[in-house]
């Protein structure tokens, strides 16, 4: 037995039906939840690309490579021209991956 069992149809012309189905697939949800979520009042979202996770991966990566440098730096109270050095390296290698992939 179905937990939905009231049906209410819907009619739409050819320009809303088109914006339904692009909205739709840029939510990758099928129709029925994607109707459902707006009619519960969430905010339906275009799901994003999947180089975004992969970028983001690699920011945190590169940022808690930048933290451990600065944990050192912190605690023997001295930053070297090396980790000096290696945190500008890593900054522009995040400039550089969100210019290019974003």
């Amino acid at each position: 037995m179905r937990k939905r069992e009231h049906v209410i149809p819907l009619r739409l012309n050819k320009k809303e039906l088109a914006y339904l189905e692009k909205q739709v697939a840029m939510s990758q949800m099928p129709r029925e939840e994607y109707l459902r979520a707006l009619v519960m009042g969430g905010e339906v979202r275009a799901r994003p690309c999947t180089h975004h996770a992969d970028l983001l991966r690699k920011v945190s990566g590169l940022c808690n490579n930048a933290n451990q440098l600065a944990h050192v730096a912190n605690s023997t109270g001295f930053a070297g021209r090396q980790s000096v050095d290696e945190m500008t390296r890593i900054a522009r290698e995040v400039w550089r991956a969100v210019k290019e992939q974003w």
